[in-house]
């Protein structure tokens, strides 16, 4: 029997918090999926035992230059076959189908972020630009953001992942979203044990800072990290090449992303230090495993943190003399004492509370 539902997720090409977001949705939901892209360097449908219909837009995405463009346009023109389902949901980078949906269509939109290079990342990501290209760029992200605001304003419900995103989403589009928490699976993530180090799994990319972990761990010689990075992440070479030598340090990518809640399970603590971060799914997941969390003093991460329990804090310019203090603080004596309340608080963020709320939401009742 075919599903009612389908979700339109822009690419798989990671396995960050966003696709177990899309997966879970589409377990609740029993929906097809339908991507831009399958990468092998992101989750195996296959594997996490998908038993729906799996649609690639396209397989050219990838490849050669203009892939943004490309994207929208596969999601513009090759997405006919929405018209087979009652209701369909949007992520990241598919909004452009919407135009290929009917009026009697349900249409909802899970919002991660308005496009971050429209918005207000556009002069940094302008920067990176070459000089006599950024009249190019400005005109595609003008042409884009009348698009994309044209585009959500199409949508039935905007949902997103935490009061930080509502408020951007507000200031920017005018629009009122409901906030639905990404969840976290409590009998995937457990404590195990408590191992000789410190975890980050964060993607290695300019945004997460893991290259100012790095710096950390080189001065806390005596102390172990491990950082778990994905294959297709953007800035994976820059970073091996700040741990050269570091024996203290362990690189580790996990095919199909098994073992991966194992180590979680058998740290001492996390250590996430983003910019700006939308929600923060990394340390809820690190709370569901009793692991306390090294963070910064941005007020996005209220939303997920009891004071002074469930974290050690430092500054949110996330000096590397400030990380290396709180790794000192966090020692494996004190990170023990945190577990309840790290088990406690991850509660809030359970599969059952988000399968209902969006059950509730997509289907109105």
């Amino acid at each position: 029997m075919q599903s009612k539902t389908i979700i339109l997720h822009d690419t798989f090409l990671y396995k960050w918090w966003w696709e177990r977001l899309i997966m879970m949705m589409w377990k609740v939901l029993e929906a097809d999926i339908a991507s831009g892209f399958f990468s092998k360097g992101s989750f195996d449908l296959r594997k996490e035992w998908f038993k729906w219909k799996m649609i690639p837009v396209s397989s050219e995405i990838f490849k050669k230059w203009f892939r943004h463009i490309k994207l929208k346009l596969a999601f513009l023109l090759k997405t006919w076959f929405l018209h087979d389902y009652e209701t369909v949901i949007f992520s990241w980078d598919s909004i452009s189908a919407v135009r290929n949906c009917t009026k009697n269509q349900r249409k909802i939109y899970y919002c991660h972020t308005p496009p971050r290079y429209l918005y207000d990342l556009h002069d940094l990501y302008l920067q990176k630009v070459p000089f006599l290209l950024r009249w190019a760029f400005k005109l595609a992200c003008s042409i884009f953001k009348k698009m994309y605001e044209s585009d959500v304003k199409k949508m039935d419900l905007i949902l997103t992942n935490s009061e930080n995103t509502k408020s951007r989403i507000k200031k920017f589009l005018w629009i009122d979203a409901t906030v639905l928490y990404p969840p976290v699976d409590l009998e995937k993530f457990r404590f195990i044990g408590q191992k000789d180090y410190y975890l980050s799994f964060a993607r290695l990319s300019d945004a997460k800072r893991v290259d100012k972990i790095i710096e950390a761990f080189k001065i806390l010689k005596s102390k172990k990290l491990v950082v778990i990075y994905g294959e297709n992440d953007p800035q994976r070479q820059k970073v091996f090449s700040l741990a050269y030598w570091c024996e203290n340090i362990e690189f580790i990518t996990l095919p199909w992303n098994v073992w991966f809640t194992d180590y979680i399970g058998n740290s001492i603590a996390t250590i996430y230090i983003p910019i700006d971060e939308d929600f923060g799914m990394s340390p809820v997941e690190s709370m569901a495993a009793w692991k306390p969390v090294i963070w910064v003093n941005d007020w996005w991460l209220k939303e997920s943190i009891i004071d002074w329990k469930t974290w050690i804090l430092i500054d949110k310019e996330a000096k590397v003399e400030d990380l290396v203090k709180a790794v000192e603080k966090l020692t494996p004596e004190n990170s023990f004492e945190m577990k309840s309340d790290c088990e406690s608080r991850a509660r809030d963020f359970s599969l059952e509370s988000f399968s209902n709320k969006l059950k509730s939401l997509v289907y109105n009742k």
